[in-house]
């Protein structure tokens, strides 16, 4: 089980805070408390002295987290690519893509985490796509609409012993909430609707040359407002996530800058981007 001691500061904020809230709600009597079986634990079983977490106790834990929203992993297989058309049927995007799993928990996540092919295994094409419940990675889905993504693309040769650091990362920066955060010290502001949040999921792209990873968001630039709430995603990503200082220059070659760009502006020759 991977610890978080190592982790930089905006994952390990992320998973404190899931942790320390869960306890508490479970010590305080908020929250009922989950055997590793899944089924309600009495308050004989789980109290101040014997609880264990997933990070004590890998196997026979008796407390799981809960997560603010819930999550689902997709991924696209590059074998499958063209097989509809070799069937002599018409193929469109998303057509390979398979849902792996839904889940809700810290526990839930790690345990997925632990059995799945790293990124720095991933043939060329594959993709992760770590998006919450409810919303499917395509820019048809009305979530993604009006959106667009932050990204940086690294290249593979020289990325390869680091990607997997970096896509978990990102992956706990999503899910625990940090990456809406005001940079560089802010607090990320509750959220009355799933519609308030900006951060719809995550990407992992392995290419033949690079590896790229996305920032997905509801919105694009469309006010002052918003375009700043955006800014302070993108900072957030490049350096509590990427490690980054702010002010690097990181564009060169096949290593792009911590970009963002509304899908729309994506699909013209020569969109519109933003840099940090």
């Amino acid at each position: 089980m991977s610890g978080t001691t190592d982790l930089p500061k905006a994952p390990a904020e992320a998973s404190k805070v899931a942790l320390d809230s869960a306890v508490a709600q479970t010590l305080n009597g908020d929250a009922p408390a989950t055997s590793e079986g899944g089924e309600a634990a009495s308050s004989s079983d789980v109290n101040a002295a014997e609880y264990r977490t997933v990070f004590q106790d890998a196997t026979n834990f008796n407390v799981k987290h809960p997560l603010y929203n819930s999550w689902t992993l997709w991924f696209d297989n590059p074998s499958q690519k063209g097989m509809a058309s070799a069937r002599g049927t018409k193929e469109s995007w998303g057509d390979d893509m398979n849902k792996v799993v839904d889940f809700d928990s810290v526990e839930e996540f790690w345990g997925l985490y632990q059995n799945i092919v790293p990124p720095s295994e991933l043939p060329q094409k594959a993709n992760y796509y770590l998006f919450k419940q409810g919303v499917k990675p395509a820019w048809e889905d009305p979530a993604n609409t009006n959106g667009g993504k932050w990204s940086i693309q690294l290249p593979r040769d020289k990325t390869r012993a680091a990607i997997d650091r970096l896509w978990l990362f990102t992956m706990l920066a999503a899910i625990g909430e940090t990456l809406e955060a005001p940079f560089p010290d802010g607090v990320p502001p509750p959220s009355s609707s799933p519609q308030d949040e900006l951060v719809t999921g995550v990407i992992m792209s392995a290419r033949a040359n690079f590896y790229r990873i996305a920032i997905w968001t509801r919105k694009a630039e469309d006010t002052e407002e918003l375009a700043a709430k955006l800014l302070d995603i993108g900072k957030q990503f490049k350096v509590n996530v990427l490690g980054y200082d702010i002010d690097a220059k990181i564009g060169a070659g096949l290593t792009s800058d911590v970009e963002f760009q509304s899908h729309k502006e994506s699909e013209k020759k020569k969109g519109k981007k933003t840099v940090v």
